[in-house]
């Protein structure tokens, strides 16, 4: 009974030398919010990467608590001695970051944040995703709007199966994407004029990329209004008609998922897939 007293008190004033902590060098602990990063810091967009990074183990901790696999002592003995490394850790890492960034201007900036995207890349061929995570953030907190970067973490976070986290980070994608547009004037494949935006393209990709995180955490009407941005803005591309007539086939919407098929047919008459979601359709 005493040790165990003893044992609670010390976990006490750990928890609160912990918070403080916390408090004194993380004073903005939460995710990705696409409403406060565009004005943000570089040092804050990566704590926010990392510290969800810290917090979505910390749950994984919790779930081996539920299952009794480790005495409950035991376990938050170690718990607080691993958050006082990962503290320190942080520490030590984002001390080195500041020295060499003082060095990287310029060209060597740029040849740095390149070397680290295609390293990045390689690791998630290889399926070392958790490595691919590392590297992504390393080039966010040398460049807080590296579009690649983040394109690459929500990747990285669709493979990981974490939706929201990959979510949170396509949503910053479209956001840069957007600060990056002008208005302009181009023929349409009629050769008539039309309105449209400086990066189409690219805008449209954010939206796709947003519309199917939604999609895999099933809200697909989320996922159809993104869908239908991307059309409006490339109405003939064929991943953006693919994906809008995956989510309207989900949704059962046989009238929408008949334009979406003419549409594909229209513009890709050689899909293999035709007659496959011809199928379907008339199966709704």
């Amino acid at each position: 009974m005493l040790l165990n007293i003893v044992l609670l008190s010390a976990i006490i004033i750990s928890a609160g030398v912990i918070g403080y902590i916390l408090l004194r060098k993380f004073p903005r602990l939460k995710t990705l919010d696409v409403d406060t990063v565009p004005a943000a810091q570089k040092a804050e967009v990566r704590d926010r990467l990392l510290m969800e990074r810290m917090k979505r183990s910390s749950e994984k901790g919790k779930k081996i608590v539920k299952k009794g696999a480790v005495p409950i002592f035991k376990l938050i003995a170690r718990a607080v001695k691993a958050l006082f490394r990962k503290i320190y850790d942080l520490e030590k890492k984002y001390k080195k970051e500041a020295e060499d960034k003082t060095e990287l201007r310029g060209g060597a900036l740029k040849n740095k944040v390149g070397g680290l995207v295609e390293e990045a890349r390689k690791l998630v061929k290889d399926d070392k995703l958790k490595e691919a995570e590392k590297l992504y953030i390393e080039v966010v907190s040398l460049d807080v709007k590296n579009i690649e970067a983040y394109r690459g973490l929500a990747d990285v976070y669709l493979k990981l199966k974490e939706y929201k986290q990959a979510e949170q980070t396509s949503a910053f994608v479209l956001r840069l994407e957007k600060k990056l547009s002008k208005e302009i004037e181009k023929k349409d494949d009629n050769g008539q004029l039309r309105k449209t935006v400086s990066n189409a393209p690219e805008l449209a990709n954010a939206y796709v990329d947003l519309g199917y995180t939604f999609e895999m955490q099933g809200n697909l009407q989320k996922a159809v209004d993104n869908f239908a941005e991307a059309l409006n803005l490339e109405p003939n591309n064929p991943r953006n008609i693919t994906e809008m007539l995956d989510a309207v086939i989900a949704m059962k919407n046989k009238s929408a998922a008949l334009d979406m098929l003419k549409r594909l047919e229209q513009v890709n008459p050689e899909n293999q897939k035709l007659k496959e979601y011809h199928d379907v359709i008339t199966a709704l």
